[in-house]
């Protein structure tokens, strides 16, 4: 059982980078963080769960990953809540995370760092409620740096859930579509500012047409077949160049700049909005 005062960091890991190069598991509160399965927090007052700082005395070879075992995380009703990562954290790995959940922490700006974002192998399920401040996913600049050759970010993200986050544009951005093979379901709901699902990197060249496959066809989200969009005032699309087809089960509703008909096939004109 964890002891959490008000105001506090879960984990606050002081420790050098010889430490960790030597001996990692020699730390105390990095051995039962690395240790949890499964880390639900719910109506505590905290600022951080995860901080690492750093001192001076640095090692001399490139640190192996260290493999959280979590599977399940769930943060619900954390007004304080600032931060999930913060710190140097580019070999920490969550290589077993199933499912993450947050809801209700108004101050969170951002869920992931770019680090752990390449780490998710096994994530399935995303959902995120009530963080009026949030205004990313993951870090959108240093998204940048990934490109579509490198390791999948969601290769089994499967359902995406995002309700009453007034300060997001984007679900997720700078990322290659590549990235999202598995996703299935989308829903958003009363989302103020949001006006596309996915930013893709390079979905458009200068002439404006869309990113091709090799083959020739459209880059598109073949797998997602469960679409609810409810209360978007400014939603404009899913990606540039998602077409609706008649397989795709959708429920649009006060949605007044989306058009879906624009996207359809033709001929296709399966529309059960409500």
């Amino acid at each position: 059982m964890l002891c959490i005062q008000e105001n506090d960091i879960l984990w606050l890991i002081r420790t050098t980078l010889k430490q960790l190069e030597d001996d990692p598991l020699s730390h105390p509160q990095l051995k039962v963080f690395l240790k949890f399965r499964s880390l639900r927090l719910i109506d505590v007052r905290i600022k951080g769960i995860f901080e690492f700082q750093m001192g001076e005395e640095g090692g001399t070879a490139q640190l192996l990953p260290l493999n959280l075992d979590i599977s399940s995380l769930q943060l619900w009703n954390l007004a304080e809540l600032n931060f999930i990562w913060k710190g140097p954290t580019a070999f920490l790995s969550l290589q077993n995370l199933e499912t993450a959940s947050v809801g209700g922490c108004p101050k969170l700006k951002t869920i992931f760092s770019t680090t752990v974002v390449i780490s998710l192998p096994m994530l399935k399920y995303l959902t995120i409620c009530n963080c009026d401040e949030l205004e990313q996913i993951g870090d959108a600049q240093q998204l940048k740096t990934l490109s579509s050759s490198q390791q999948l970010c969601f290769p089994k993200l499967y359902s995406i859930t995002l309700i009453h986050c007034h300060k997001l544009k984007y679900i997720f951005y700078n990322l290659s579509v590549s990235h999202f093979t598995s996703v299935k379901k989308l829903e958003i709901v009363n989302c103020s500012q949001l006006h596309k699902a996915f930013g893709f990197e390079h979905e458009a060249d200068d002439d404006g047409l869309e990113e091709m496959g090799k083959d020739g066809k459209q880059l598109l989200l073949h797998n997602l077949k469960d679409i609810t969009l409810t209360d978007l005032p400014n939603f404009q699309e899913i990606h540039h160049g998602f077409k609706l087809t008649e397989d795709v089960r959708h429920t649009i509703r006060e949605c007044p700049k989306y058009s879906p008909c624009l996207y359809l096939h033709p001929g296709k004109l399966h529309m059960p909005f409500f």
